[in-house]
Protein backbone atom coordinates (compact mmCIF):
# COMPACT_ATOMS: atom_id res chain seq x y z
CA UNK A 1 0.00 0.00 0.00
CA UNK A 2 1.30 3.37 -0.86
CA UNK A 3 0.54 6.05 1.32
CA UNK A 4 0.67 10.08 0.53
CA UNK A 5 3.83 11.48 2.77
CA UNK A 6 1.42 14.45 4.01
CA UNK A 7 -1.59 12.66 5.53
CA UNK A 8 -1.20 9.38 7.60
CA UNK A 9 -4.53 7.83 8.88
CA UNK A 10 -2.39 7.36 12.53
CA UNK A 11 -2.94 11.01 13.05
CA UNK A 12 -6.21 11.30 11.30
CA UNK A 13 -8.66 13.59 13.48
CA UNK A 14 -12.05 11.79 14.09
CA UNK A 15 -15.17 13.99 13.54
CA UNK A 16 -17.09 13.35 16.48
CA UNK A 17 -20.91 11.61 15.73
CA UNK A 18 -23.32 14.08 16.52
CA UNK A 19 -26.80 12.13 17.00
CA UNK A 20 -30.26 13.97 17.87
CA UNK A 21 -32.15 10.68 18.59
CA UNK A 22 -34.44 12.54 21.33
CA UNK A 23 -37.77 12.56 22.44
CA UNK A 24 -38.69 15.43 20.30
CA UNK A 25 -36.79 15.23 17.30
CA UNK A 26 -35.76 12.66 15.10
CA UNK A 27 -32.30 14.53 13.50
CA UNK A 28 -29.63 12.49 12.93
CA UNK A 29 -26.49 13.57 11.21
CA UNK A 30 -22.54 12.68 11.43
CA UNK A 31 -19.37 12.80 9.83
CA UNK A 32 -16.41 10.54 10.17
CA UNK A 33 -12.76 10.92 8.20
CA UNK A 34 -11.62 8.23 9.74
CA UNK A 35 -13.50 5.07 12.34
CA UNK A 36 -12.31 4.40 15.94
CA UNK A 37 -14.29 1.45 18.11
CA UNK A 38 -16.87 4.90 18.83
CA UNK A 39 -17.35 5.25 15.79
CA UNK A 40 -18.48 1.61 14.34
CA UNK A 41 -19.49 -1.64 15.77
CA UNK A 42 -17.78 -4.13 13.75
CA UNK A 43 -18.92 -7.55 13.00
CA UNK A 44 -17.59 -10.64 11.74
CA UNK A 45 -14.21 -10.66 9.97
CA UNK A 46 -14.42 -6.02 9.59
CA UNK A 47 -11.04 -4.71 11.14
CA UNK A 48 -10.17 -1.07 12.24
CA UNK A 49 -6.96 -0.18 11.66
CA UNK A 50 -5.06 3.25 11.82
CA UNK A 51 -8.55 4.66 11.32
CA UNK A 52 -9.10 2.44 8.38
CA UNK A 53 -12.65 0.45 8.35
CA UNK A 54 -11.71 -3.21 6.61
CA UNK A 55 -14.83 -5.55 5.62
CA UNK A 56 -13.13 -8.17 4.97
CA UNK A 57 -9.41 -9.39 4.75
CA UNK A 58 -7.83 -12.23 2.43
CA UNK A 59 -9.20 -14.91 3.44
CA UNK A 60 -12.13 -16.91 1.67
CA UNK A 61 -15.79 -16.98 2.97
CA UNK A 62 -15.59 -13.68 5.07
CA UNK A 63 -18.38 -11.61 6.18
CA UNK A 64 -17.55 -8.12 7.46
CA UNK A 65 -20.18 -6.06 8.69
CA UNK A 66 -19.83 -2.57 10.16
CA UNK A 67 -22.74 -0.57 11.62
CA UNK A 68 -23.55 2.87 13.70
CA UNK A 69 -23.64 1.64 17.24
CA UNK A 70 -27.14 2.59 17.47
CA UNK A 71 -30.40 2.44 15.80
CA UNK A 72 -31.36 5.20 14.45
CA UNK A 73 -34.86 7.20 13.71
CA UNK A 74 -35.56 6.35 9.77
CA UNK A 75 -39.47 7.44 10.04
CA UNK A 76 -41.25 10.33 11.32
CA UNK A 77 -42.94 9.72 14.59
CA UNK A 78 -45.49 11.74 13.80
CA UNK A 79 -46.54 10.59 10.24
CA UNK A 80 -44.76 7.29 10.16
CA UNK A 81 -43.50 8.52 6.40
CA UNK A 82 -39.76 7.52 5.83
CA UNK A 83 -37.60 10.37 6.63
CA UNK A 84 -35.17 12.05 4.09
CA UNK A 85 -31.68 10.85 4.03
CA UNK A 86 -28.24 12.09 1.89
CA UNK A 87 -25.28 9.76 2.78
CA UNK A 88 -21.46 9.95 1.09
CA UNK A 89 -18.76 7.44 1.79
CA UNK A 90 -15.57 6.70 0.01
CA UNK A 91 -14.58 3.55 -0.24
CA UNK A 92 -11.85 1.03 -1.90
CA UNK A 93 -12.00 -2.36 -3.23
CA UNK A 94 -8.24 -4.31 -3.01
CA UNK A 95 -7.71 -6.98 -4.52
CA UNK A 96 -4.66 -9.56 -3.78
CA UNK A 97 -2.01 -9.96 -5.85
CA UNK A 98 -2.46 -13.69 -8.17
CA UNK A 99 -5.79 -13.77 -6.53
CA UNK A 100 -9.50 -13.92 -8.23
CA UNK A 101 -11.07 -10.48 -6.78
CA UNK A 102 -14.36 -10.52 -5.10
CA UNK A 103 -17.04 -10.25 -4.28
CA UNK A 104 -18.71 -6.90 -3.03
CA UNK A 105 -19.94 -4.76 -0.56
CA UNK A 106 -23.07 -3.20 0.58
CA UNK A 107 -24.43 -0.09 2.21
CA UNK A 108 -27.38 -1.29 4.16
CA UNK A 109 -30.30 -0.54 6.40
CA UNK A 110 -31.11 -3.40 8.84
CA UNK A 111 -33.20 -4.49 11.74
CA UNK A 112 -30.62 -6.34 13.34
CA UNK A 113 -26.96 -6.43 13.90
CA UNK A 114 -25.77 -9.72 14.25
CA UNK A 115 -24.41 -11.65 10.30
CA UNK A 116 -26.17 -14.84 11.75
CA UNK A 117 -29.57 -13.39 14.19
CA UNK A 118 -32.57 -12.36 12.60
CA UNK A 119 -32.15 -11.66 9.03
CA UNK A 120 -29.13 -14.08 8.11
CA UNK A 121 -26.70 -13.30 5.72
CA UNK A 122 -24.09 -15.53 4.17
CA UNK A 123 -20.86 -15.58 2.24
CA UNK A 124 -19.87 -15.03 -0.97
CA UNK A 125 -22.02 -14.03 -3.96
CA UNK A 126 -24.74 -13.16 -1.21
CA UNK A 127 -22.60 -10.32 -0.05
CA UNK A 128 -23.01 -10.64 3.72
CA UNK A 129 -26.91 -8.66 3.10
CA UNK A 130 -29.36 -11.96 2.85
CA UNK A 131 -28.94 -15.74 2.37
CA UNK A 132 -30.48 -18.12 -0.41
CA UNK A 133 -33.18 -18.73 1.76
CA UNK A 134 -34.70 -15.04 2.77
CA UNK A 135 -33.61 -13.68 -0.55
CA UNK A 136 -36.55 -11.87 -1.62
CA UNK A 137 -38.87 -12.41 1.41
CA UNK A 138 -40.63 -9.56 1.89
CA UNK A 139 -40.21 -9.63 6.16
CA UNK A 140 -36.61 -9.10 5.79
CA UNK A 141 -37.00 -5.29 6.25
CA UNK A 142 -33.69 -4.48 4.54
CA UNK A 143 -32.73 -1.82 1.51
CA UNK A 144 -29.05 -1.59 0.22
CA UNK A 145 -27.01 -0.33 -2.06
CA UNK A 146 -24.69 -3.24 -3.68
CA UNK A 147 -21.37 -2.49 -4.97
CA UNK A 148 -20.93 -5.81 -7.63
CA UNK A 149 -17.78 -7.41 -9.17
CA UNK A 150 -18.91 -10.89 -9.59
CA UNK A 151 -22.28 -11.51 -12.49
CA UNK A 152 -24.68 -13.47 -10.40
CA UNK A 153 -26.75 -15.03 -13.01
CA UNK A 154 -29.55 -16.08 -10.20
CA UNK A 155 -29.69 -12.52 -9.26
CA UNK A 156 -30.03 -11.52 -12.81
CA UNK A 157 -27.15 -8.94 -12.56
CA UNK A 158 -26.44 -7.38 -15.55
CA UNK A 159 -22.21 -7.72 -15.29
CA UNK A 160 -19.36 -7.89 -13.14
CA UNK A 161 -18.86 -4.98 -12.34
CA UNK A 162 -22.31 -2.96 -11.22
CA UNK A 163 -23.91 -0.75 -8.82
CA UNK A 164 -27.10 -1.66 -7.85
CA UNK A 165 -30.45 -1.01 -5.37
CA UNK A 166 -31.55 -3.56 -3.01
CA UNK A 167 -35.06 -4.09 -1.78
CA UNK A 168 -35.39 -7.49 0.63
CA UNK A 169 -33.30 -9.00 -2.26
CA UNK A 170 -30.15 -9.48 -4.33
CA UNK A 171 -32.59 -8.83 -7.36
CA UNK A 172 -31.98 -5.48 -7.42
CA UNK A 173 -34.36 -3.21 -8.86
CA UNK A 174 -32.19 -1.38 -10.83
CA UNK A 175 -29.10 -1.29 -11.87
CA UNK A 176 -26.24 0.07 -13.64
CA UNK A 177 -22.41 -0.55 -15.08
CA UNK A 178 -20.32 1.39 -12.25
CA UNK A 179 -19.14 5.44 -13.41
CA UNK A 180 -20.28 8.49 -14.10
CA UNK A 181 -21.82 10.80 -16.18
CA UNK A 182 -18.85 14.02 -16.61
CA UNK A 183 -19.14 17.15 -18.14
CA UNK A 184 -20.74 16.77 -21.18
CA UNK A 185 -23.15 14.27 -20.17
CA UNK A 186 -20.24 11.56 -21.51
CA UNK A 187 -20.33 8.71 -19.23
CA UNK A 188 -16.86 7.51 -17.54
CA UNK A 189 -16.79 3.74 -16.27
CA UNK A 190 -14.96 2.92 -13.56
CA UNK A 191 -13.52 -0.39 -12.30
CA UNK A 192 -14.52 -1.42 -9.05
CA UNK A 193 -12.20 -3.79 -7.38
CA UNK A 194 -8.82 -2.21 -9.08
CA UNK A 195 -7.65 -0.67 -5.13
CA UNK A 196 -8.81 2.84 -6.22
CA UNK A 197 -10.59 4.90 -4.03
CA UNK A 198 -14.28 5.93 -4.81
CA UNK A 199 -16.72 8.68 -3.29
CA UNK A 200 -20.61 7.70 -2.90
CA UNK A 201 -23.52 9.65 -2.90
CA UNK A 202 -26.82 8.43 -1.78
CA UNK A 203 -29.56 10.36 -1.53
CA UNK A 204 -33.71 9.87 -0.69
CA UNK A 205 -36.32 12.12 -0.62
CA UNK A 206 -40.03 12.19 -1.42
CA UNK A 207 -39.80 9.02 -2.43
CA UNK A 208 -36.93 8.95 -5.11
CA UNK A 209 -33.42 7.51 -4.48
CA UNK A 210 -30.53 8.81 -6.33
CA UNK A 211 -27.21 7.24 -6.40
CA UNK A 212 -23.98 9.22 -7.77
CA UNK A 213 -20.41 8.09 -7.57
CA UNK A 214 -17.45 9.19 -9.11
CA UNK A 215 -13.12 8.57 -8.20
CA UNK A 216 -12.68 10.43 -5.24
CA UNK A 217 -11.15 14.14 -5.38
CA UNK A 218 -13.54 14.59 -8.48
CA UNK A 219 -17.05 17.12 -7.70
CA UNK A 220 -19.97 15.13 -7.61
CA UNK A 221 -21.22 14.89 -10.82
CA UNK A 222 -24.58 16.14 -11.27
CA UNK A 223 -26.33 13.61 -13.05
CA UNK A 224 -26.55 10.44 -10.97
CA UNK A 225 -25.99 7.26 -11.74
CA UNK A 226 -28.86 6.02 -10.66
CA UNK A 227 -32.36 7.60 -10.28
CA UNK A 228 -35.06 5.17 -9.00
CA UNK A 229 -38.77 6.05 -7.77
CA UNK A 230 -39.16 4.04 -4.94
CA UNK A 231 -41.91 3.67 -1.62
CA UNK A 232 -39.34 2.32 1.32
CA UNK A 233 -42.18 2.68 3.82
CA UNK A 234 -42.88 -0.79 3.67
CA UNK A 235 -39.33 -1.87 3.70
CA UNK A 236 -38.10 0.11 6.35
CA UNK A 237 -38.74 0.05 9.95
CA UNK A 238 -39.48 2.78 12.86
CA UNK A 239 -35.55 2.36 13.63
CA UNK A 240 -32.63 0.88 11.61
CA UNK A 241 -29.11 0.08 11.77
CA UNK A 242 -27.11 1.68 9.00
CA UNK A 243 -23.74 0.67 8.09
CA UNK A 244 -21.70 -1.71 5.46
CA UNK A 245 -21.34 -5.06 4.91
CA UNK A 246 -18.95 -7.26 1.95
CA UNK A 247 -18.36 -10.64 1.78
CA UNK A 248 -15.29 -13.21 0.16
CA UNK A 249 -15.95 -16.40 -1.54
CA UNK A 250 -13.52 -18.36 -3.18
CA UNK A 251 -12.60 -15.13 -4.55
CA UNK A 252 -11.16 -12.76 -2.04
CA UNK A 253 -10.57 -8.71 -2.09
CA UNK A 254 -10.42 -6.34 0.88
CA UNK A 255 -13.44 -3.55 0.81
CA UNK A 256 -12.28 -0.63 2.63
CA UNK A 257 -14.23 2.26 3.89
CA UNK A 258 -12.04 5.75 4.26
CA UNK A 259 -15.04 7.75 5.58
CA UNK A 260 -18.62 8.59 5.82
CA UNK A 261 -21.26 11.14 6.52
CA UNK A 262 -25.19 10.48 7.12
CA UNK A 263 -28.25 13.46 7.63
CA UNK A 264 -31.44 13.78 7.34
CA UNK A 265 -31.49 17.23 7.69
CA UNK A 266 -28.44 18.53 6.14
CA UNK A 267 -28.06 17.04 1.90
CA UNK A 268 -24.52 19.16 1.96
CA UNK A 269 -22.94 17.72 5.31
CA UNK A 270 -20.89 15.46 2.58
CA UNK A 271 -18.56 18.45 1.69
CA UNK A 272 -17.06 18.02 4.99
CA UNK A 273 -15.36 14.69 4.07
CA UNK A 274 -11.92 14.76 3.56
CA UNK A 275 -10.98 13.54 -0.08
CA UNK A 276 -7.69 15.06 -0.04
CA UNK A 277 -4.48 13.28 0.05
CA UNK A 278 -5.91 9.91 1.03
CA UNK A 279 -3.87 6.38 0.61
CA UNK A 280 -3.45 4.89 -2.55
CA UNK A 281 -4.29 1.01 -2.51
CA UNK A 282 -4.17 0.23 -6.43
CA UNK A 283 -1.40 -2.29 -7.03
CA UNK A 284 1.08 -1.32 -10.11
CA UNK A 285 -0.14 -2.53 -12.83
CA UNK A 286 -3.01 -5.25 -12.94
CA UNK A 287 -1.71 -8.16 -10.85
CA UNK A 288 -4.39 -9.65 -9.77
CA UNK A 289 -6.18 -12.57 -11.72
CA UNK A 290 -9.10 -11.33 -14.18
CA UNK A 291 -12.21 -13.43 -14.02
CA UNK A 292 -13.13 -12.91 -17.31
CA UNK A 293 -10.49 -15.10 -18.07
CA UNK A 294 -11.05 -18.20 -16.09
CA UNK A 295 -14.12 -20.44 -15.14
CA UNK A 296 -16.51 -19.27 -12.59
CA UNK A 297 -16.35 -20.88 -9.78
Amino acid sequence: MKKRKHLSFQLLQFTIATIFAAQFTSAVDFLFNGFDSSSVSCYGNATLDSGILSLTGDAGFEIGRALLPSKIPTKDADTSLVLPFSTSFIFAMVPFPGRLAGHGMVFLFAPNAEIHQGIEAAASQNLGFLNFSNNGDPNNHVFGVEFDVFRNHEFDDINDNHVGIDVNSLTSINSSEAGYWSVGDVFQQLDLNNGRTYQVWIDYSDGVLNVTMAPVGVKRPPRPLLNVSIDLSDVLEDEMYVGFTASTGNMTQSHKILAWSYSNTNFSLSQGLITAGLPSFELPGRHFIELEALLRV
